[in-house]
Order: C-alpha cells, then sequence, then structure tokens
C-alpha cells in the first residue's frame, strides 16, 4: 500500500486534509488546554474549579452539539459548506475574546473570566458542529485503508514537529526575563493560535467534496435519542466502543492538573508549560508514527488498548511525584514523562478512536454514529470540572486515583472490542 491512496480526486484531498491538519493543530498548540490554558486562569484564580470547569467547557463545548446537528447532516450530500460557515462563527468568538484581553487584562480581570467562558465555551459549541461534517467527509474522501495513516501524518507534522517550535515560542514568551509582560504575552499567544487556525479552515475549503450518500427518513432531534437505545442494542460492539471511551476519558479528571500540580507544589516557573508542550509535543510526535503503523497492521482495536495502557501511566508517574519523595534529589523531572505520555496518547485516542468508528459505522449513518459519539463523549468531557471540584474538596492525589480507576477499567473493556481487518 503506498502512502497517498489511489484516484486523483482521492489524492488532492488527501494533501488538502493533511495541510488543514497541519497548520490548525500548530496554531492550537499556542492555546494548548494541558499547559497553556490552565497557567492562564491561574493567573486570574486559586480556584481549581474554574480551571477544570474551562477546560470542561474547552473540551465538551466540541462534543456536545454535534447530536443535534446529525439529523440535518444526513441529510444533505454535501457537508463542507456547514464546516466552513460554523468556524467562521467559532473563529470570530475566538478574536473577540483576544481582543477583550488585550484592552482589559488587567485592568477587569472579572470580564476576562466571563469572558473567556463565555467567548471560548461558544467557540467550542461551533468547533464541535464543524467537526462532525470534517469527520463525514474524511470519511467520504480517505479511502478506509488510509485514514490511520491520513490521521497520523497530520499530526506528526502539526502537533509534533510545527508544535515542537510553538512550545519554544510559548516558553520565551512566558519567560519572567521575556519582553511580553502579561498579559500581552498571552494575548501574542492567543493570536498566533487564532491566525493559524484561520489558515487551516482556509486550506480546507479547497478540498474537493463528492456527494455521499443521504438517509432517506427524516428525522427529527427526539427522533435521534429515541433511536439510540435501539442502534445500541442493533450493534453491540458500537455500545463496547462508548463503553471504553467513556472509561478511558477518565484522565480528564486529572488532565488539566497537572501543570497546576508542576507550579504549585514544586514551584516550577510558568514559562516551563513551553517546556512541558515541548515534551508533550515530542511525545505526540514519534507517537503518531507507532500508532499509525499499528493501525494500518494490526488495526484500530490495538491502537485503542495500547493507548489505554498509556493512559494509566499518567496518574501513576503524579502519584509516585505525590507520595514518593526523596530530599536529596529533584524528583520534577518525572514530569517530562508524564507530559510524553500525556501527548502520545492524545495521538493514540485520536487515531484509534476516530479510526474504529469509521471502520463500523454504515455510510448512511455514519453522521449518526459519529454524532452520538461526540454527544456521549460530551458529558464525559465534564470530568475536568469534577475534577477541578476534587482537587479543591480533598487534593490533586485523589483526582490522580479517581482518574487512574476510570482508565484501567477502560484498558479492560477496550479487549471486548472486534478485530476488524482492511
Amino acid at each position: 500500500m503506498g502512502l497517498l491512496p489511489e484516484g486523483k480526486d482521492a489524492r488532492f484531498n488527501f494533501i488538502v486534509g493533511l495541510l488543514n491538519g497541519v497548520i490548525f493543530t500548530f496554531g492550537m498548540a499556542f492555546m494548548d488546554a494541558t499547559t497553556v490554558l490552565p497557567v492562564f486562569i491561574k493567573r486570574y484564580t486559586t480556584s481549581d474549579t474554574i480551571v477544570g470547569l474551562a477546560s470542561a467547557l474547552h473540551r465538551a463545548g466540541w462534543h456536545l452539539p454535534q447530536l443535534f446537528v446529525a439529523s440535518y447532516l444526513e441529510r444533505k450530500p454535501l457537508k463542507l459548506g456547514v464546516y466552513l460557515r460554523a468556524n467562521m462563527i467559532r473563529m470570530i468568538l475566538i478574536w473577540c475574546f483576544i481582543l477583550l484581553l488585550a484592552l482589559y487584562g488587567t485592568t477587569y480581570p472579572g470580564w476576562v473570566i466571563f469572558g473567556y467562558l463565555a467567548f471560548l465555551g461558544v467557540a467550542s459549541i461551533f468547533g464541535g458542529i464543524a467537526g462532525l461534517p470534517f469527520t463525514d467527509i474524511v470519511g467520504k474522501v480517505i479511502p478506509r485503508s488510509h485514514t490511520g495513516i491520513f490521521y497520523a501524518i497530520r499530526f506528526f507534522f502539526g502537533a509534533g514537529i510545527l508544535s515542537i517550535l510553538a512550545g519554544v515560542i510559548v516558553e520565551y514568551v512566558l519567560r519572567i526575563d521575556s519582553p511580553f509582560v502579561f498579559p500581552q504575552n498571552y494575548v501574542l499567544l492567543f493570536s498566533l493560535a487564532a491566525g493559524f487556525m484561520c489558515l487551516g479552515i482556509f486550506a480546507t475549503s479547497f478540498m474537493r467534496e463528492p456527494e455521499g450518500k443521504v438517509s432517506e427518513t427524516k428525522r427529527s432531534v427526539g427522533q435521534f435519542f429515541r433511536e439510540i437505545p435501539i442502534l445500541l442494542r442493533a450493534d453491540a460492539n458500537f455500545q463496547t466502543l462508548l463503553i471504553v471511551q467513556v472509561l478511558a476519558s477518565g484522565i480528564g479528571f486529572s488532565l488539566p492538573f497537572y501543570v497546576v500540580f508542576a507550579r504549585e507544589y514544586f514551584l516550577v516557573p510558568e514559562s516551563m508549560a513551553g517546556l512541558f508542550l515541548v515534551t508533550q509535543t515530542i511525545g505526540f510526535g514519534l507517537s503518531n508514527v507507532a500508532w499509525g503503523r499499528i493501525s494500518t497492521r494490526y488495526g484500530n482495536r490495538q491502537v485503542i488498548t495500547g493507548t489505554a495502557v498509556c493512559l494509566l501511566l499518567i496518574p501513576t508517574l503524579a502519584l509516585v511525584l505525590a507520595f514518593v519523595t526523596f530530599e536529596s534529589y529533584d524528583m520534577t523531572w518525572l514530569f517530562y514523562p508524564i507530559f510524553f505520555l500525556i501527548g502520545a496518547t492524545s495521538a493514540g485516542t485520536f487515531i484509534g478512536f476516530k479510526s474504529y468508528i469509521l471502520d463500523i459505522a454504515p455510510e448512511d449513518r455514519r453522521p449518526t454514529y459519529i454524532g452520538i459519539t461526540n454527544t456521549v463523549m460530551g458529558f464525559a468531557a465534564l470530568f475536568p470540572a469534577l475534577g477541578g471540584v476534587m482537587a479543591d474538596l480533598v487534593s490533586f492525589e485523589g483526582v490522580f486515583v479517581v482518574s487512574g480507576g476510570f482508565v484501567a477499567v477502560g484498558a479492560m473493556w477496550s479487549l471486548k472490542l472486534k478485530r476488524i481487518h482492511h
């Protein structure tokens, strides 16, 4: 099997899709939800609950709306226009927040927190509306045999090579001796993020989308929800996939708090968020090749199981840092493998679950399968908010234990998924 799929349009769309992924994910690195955004929010509040809520809105907003637009998309043979319009609104909202931060970042901190939750929360919702048609378009234009390697290459360069550069820039901009003082340092980072995201979206507008099959049955949102139990009973493997995804998402209880844990327990400087981002990016990039090859050679179930096992190591290492300390040694080096694994598992989660759902979803019901999956994951994306409450009421250690427990069960459940061979 060659790197590029056969057929002129398939190759063109493969390349355009790669450009979109490389540029867009490079931009997203400057607003990374695991490293940059938590330290930004901590500039304005001491509450871990707000840090978790901000992370939850960022993630849940992307997932929750997708089932509500699935019925609309099932009746549209072309989806690219929906993707572009939703992303236009998304980017306008992000630019509005950047303007608010630039004008009132030091004088009205309450406005900034509210603006972050409002503007970026709603922007995430429109990102979710855009995400469903994009996934469906990929399902149409990229052959099943190439979806794993397609996502792997996108993220190897975008969230890999170029995002290492982004991490270096973040470290420099947030450094104490940087020429960019607060909040101008974050205005710069978020502007870089939004600028490259816009370029990535623009690249997608050139994609050659063929007309796809449409569902002959017109379904309301209410009918969609009533159909969910019926569909899950009819497709036990899809039901198992949802259970595994929710359990593996238990890492979300702790995900925003590793950088906060490092800051508050070990007093690492704010600029270390950039180096952690570099480490996370290296993990993402290096693992992409491995996950892509596993996907192509052995199937996406193996990617899912391997990812779940690696996820379990993240809270385990954090608990080692919390409970096993040696006064004569600097234990903070253990944060580097933590962020390396965060990056590696992010890649594995995306490649494994995204490719597996495309493997098992019938073409005419693909938007419904994707919509159900992402809506369920939207509720699971609220885990960081619950993690923040736990961190405030109990401790970071308690959050790490709960997170690890969920992921361990998810790893065992993943063995029940069917092997899919191309």
